[in-house]
């Protein structure tokens, strides 16, 4: 059910029940009045006999009425009739010559139990409560009240109603505008950006209007969304182009060889060397392929079994790795002794592996290179650093983007993909990555890890 649909709905409501207190609150109000003047009319029959027939009117004809239902004679109509002639007895002023109809006989002097009944007038408007009954002599007395001053009442009690309603109408209305104007425009934006993106017009925004509204949180939330998943959108599209240009130089190399292979451009001698170059550069094809796979399962939450893992035997496991690459440098270890972390033990190695190797690849020959583990408190902080020429605050703040490689231009330094992985493994495992570097003064990389029995806490 539309937000319409809901407030139409109980727009019906609430004007059933203005319907229903406008029939209701003046009709019980008439007959309050109207049983207010028939008690009058019972008290008033003693004393419109006695004045018929000519005599006072009885010593306790009164007694005991309470004077609220007492009225003034004068209001009161009296008259006698004798031989079907109205003699009129007593006449209140307000009614001016208007005279009652006559109704049925409804009471007789012996019973004192009134019966009156609502009759309109022989000329003019206006109604009356009356009683006709029956007295001795033979003739008939007419016993009168008229109903003006109930009928104003009832005028007035519905002219209120009727006003008091509008006004609610009224408000309802304003109301519904309001809540529509807020609570469907905010919608219909959202509507017709989605429209509009969907047709690919990725610029439009919504508008987000007041601020403090639920609208303009709706809206903000909306744009928030949009701007993400259009930055997300190029990430990917700079992903895919840079995989792709990464691809393209293995892929090109293996396709050239087979090309001078197939037109018999290759001589004997060359076949040896030019089969250690595909296989080269499937390995660094193959390489590539399995980084991507394993940042596209890092991205997606996936995780393997974790187990305890000692950081400082990884560490020295990645020394004796590195020197067997890089006979000639030295390499700093400074370790406590065991530091346990949950983790996986591969994910963790390729951690440690990337760091030395971007430390001792991109820092330069004669630069020296560190790899301290620590604890404090309730986390582990493995550290890599080196001397080298470090990075500008630009090259730091992009170090960690995947496929950004600082010496972009210069062959044999990599995907760019190391740190990127770097990251991607260590969150993770519920960690962080910092890089401080300055031209001139080396890089320091800190991996910051939850100890075993801490995961989830992470500090520096």
């Amino acid at each position: 059910m539309t937000l319409r649909t809901r407030l139409g709905v109980a727009a019906l409501l609430v004007v059933g029940v203005l319907v229903a207190v406008g029939a209701l609150l003046p009709r019980t109000v008439r007959d309050s009045e109207i049983e207010q003047v028939d008690r009058q009319l019972a008290a008033s029959l003693p004393v419109a006999v006695a004045f018929s027939s000519g005599a006072a009117p009885p010593a306790d004809a009164l007694r005991g009425t309470p004077p609220r239902v007492t009225p003034a004679f004068s209001q009161v109509y009296v008259a006698r009739i004798t031989n079907g002639k109205r003699e009129i007895v007593a006449r209140p002023q307000v009614t001016g010559e208007r005279e009652p109809q006559l109704p049925a006989i409804s009471v007789s002097t012996r019973q004192n139990r009134p019966s009156p009944t609502t009759v309109r007038s022989l000329q003019g408007a206006g109604s009356w409560r009356a009683v006709l009954f029956d007295v001795p002599s033979g003739d008939r007395v007419l016993v009168a009240v008229s109903l003006d001053s109930v009928d104003e009442t009832a005028r007035r009690m519905m002219s209120a109603v009727a006003l008091a309603g509008l006004a609610v109408l009224l408000a309802m209305g304003l109301a519904g505008w309001w809540l529509l104007r807020l609570g469907l425009r905010p919608i219909a934006d959202v509507t017709a950006v989605a429209d509009a993106i969907a047709q690919g017009n990725r610029t439009r925004r919504v508008r987000e209007g007041a601020s403090g509204t639920e609208a303009a949180h709706l809206a903000r939330a909306f744009n928030v969304m949009l701007d993400e998943q259009q930055a997300t959108e190029e990430r990917l599209r700079q992903f895919v182009a840079d995989a792709s240009h990464e691809l393209r130089t293995p892929v090109t190399a293996i396709g050239g060889f087979a090309d001078l292979w197939r037109q018999g451009a290759l001589e004997p001698e060359q076949i040896n060397e030019v089969m250690r170059r595909v296989g080269q550069e499937s390995g660094r094809m193959r390489g590539l392929v399995e980084d991507l796979m394993l940042l596209a399962r890092l991205d997606e939450g996936q995780r393997a079994q974790t187990s305890p893992v000692d950081l400082t035997a990884i560490a020295a496991d990645a020394v004796l790795d590195a020197s067997a690459t890089h006979p000639s440098r030295v390499i700093e270890v400074d370790t406590p002794g065991p530091v346990v972390v949950p983790g996986v033990e591969d994910e963790l190695r390729q951690v440690v592996a990337n760091l030395l190797t971007n430390a001792l690849v991109h820092a330069g020959p004669a630069a020296a290179v560190a790899i301290g583990i620590e604890r404090r408190d309730d986390i582990a902080v493995l550290s890599v650093v080196d001397d080298g020429p470090g990075m500008s605050a630009d090259q730091a703040a992009r170090a960690f983007d995947r496929f950004w490689r600082a010496e972009a231009g210069r062959p044999g330094y990599g995907s760019g993909l190391g740190l990127a992985i770097v990251r991607g493994i260590v969150q993770a495992h519920g960690g962080t990555v910092e890089l401080t570097s300055e031209p001139g003064a080396g890089t320091t990389v800190r991996v910051i890890l939850p100890l075993a029995g801490m995961t989830g806490r992470t500090g520096s």
